[in-house]
């Protein structure tokens, strides 16, 4: 009788196919997992954007401010001046030279200028300096985030100092926080209007720039100490005693809820790496810009007058996967729904 195989293999037809057959399933998978993580990584964002919004809420509730931090560029106010008026500390004591926008002011209010918590009497400015009085009743302008041991004696001790400050009202483990310096680089004019701040003895040899808060889209940048750090985080506060988002009205936007121009250096320095511009700033501040960030945060189903999300409050916006601004990866806080 004659013995069969029972042990014959597949065929390469057979072995082909199953091939295919898991070729088709994982071109299926792929996008499904991606899908996954880009949303997985959007819960992260809101995540984050809600350890900021605790932070902000501490700010406000904290007797030495009772407000949330303000955010107009230092350098680009809200009435075509200076944004920090002569006032008592004589004419253009105060005035800011270099950009210093909403991101790098949340930044401060949360964490402070040095990661050592916010100074009560801080102007938030770049170089940490304020008109105060001092232990002698002498007004003066002074770097009140001062830690020198050569201390003036009529200001703060370092121990007086510290024992000064607020916060940090989010931990540092994470707020992800980086020097500017550290995000954008350095070199060839990259950090364009923004600049050292001064607010340490120059004798310490340390030069320290403005800090911002970075969103959890990190990537390894080419800036100083070569850090994976994220996008920086916009913010930008209600002006509530105005009523609209009208770019477009009588006084353009010096009476809209949120100004544009708050974070609008920042947006100019473009890309770290590759100074790509952002679709927020495609026209350089122009009109058509104004309209785009207006669309962006406009509430749709608001019909009568053209007004804004959290327009009692402040936005934060991240730039998203891409890394630009004014994309639709972007993530604010604050949810379209429907109108997305």
């Amino acid at each position: 009788m004659k013995r069969t195989n029972q042990n014959q293999g597949f065929t390469i037809v057979e072995m082909l196919t199953v091939m295919g057959i898991i070729a088709v399933l994982i071109g299926l998978l792929i996008p499904a997992l991606n899908q996954v993580k880009d949303f997985s990584r959007q819960i992260q964002q809101k995540a984050q954007f809600h350890g900021i919004e605790v932070a902000l809420e501490m700010f406000k509730n904290d007797s030495a401010f009772g407000t949330y931090p303000e955010s107009n560029d230092n350098i680009d106010s809200y009435d075509g001046t200076k944004s920090v008026a002569a006032s008592a500390c004589g004419s253009g004591a105060l005035a800011a030279a270099t950009a210093y926008c909403g991101a790098n002011k949340m930044a401060e209010a949360l964490i402070g200028l040095d990661y050592l918590g916010v100074h009560p009497n801080t102007a938030l400015r770049a170089d940490g300096g304020n008109c105060v009085v001092d232990k002698t009743n002498t007004q003066l302008v002074y770097p009140v985030y001062h830690l020198s041991t050569n201390y003036s004696p009529a200001w703060e001790t370092i121990d007086e100092n510290l024992k000064a400050r607020k916060g940090p009202f989010i931990d540092l483990e994470n707020a992800n926080a980086f020097r500017m310096d550290e995000v954008y680089g350095t070199g060839a004019g990259k950090l364009g209007l923004f600049a050292t701040s001064t607010y340490t003895e120059p004798t310490e040899g340390v030069a320290y720039y403005p800090l911002v808060l970075c969103d959890i889209f990190s990537k390894k940048r080419s800036g100083t100490g070569n850090k994976k750090t994220g996008m920086p985080v916009l913010y930008y506060r209600a002006r509530t005693a105005y009523t609209q988002q009208n770019f477009n009205n009588a006084n353009a936007i010096r009476d809209d809820i949120y100004y544009y121009p708050d974070n609008l250096n920042l947006l100019a320095l473009g890309t770290p790496e590759d100074a790509i511009v952002h679709p927020l700033y495609a026209n350089g501040g122009a009109a058509a810009d104004l309209q785009s960030f207006e669309s962006i945060i406009l509430n749709k189903q608001v019909t009568t007058i053209k007004r804004p999300y959290r327009a009692g409050t402040y936005i934060l916006m991240s730039a998203g996967k891409d890394g630009l601004y004014g994309t639709g990866d972007d993530i604010l806080n604050f949810d379209k729904g429907s109108e997305r």
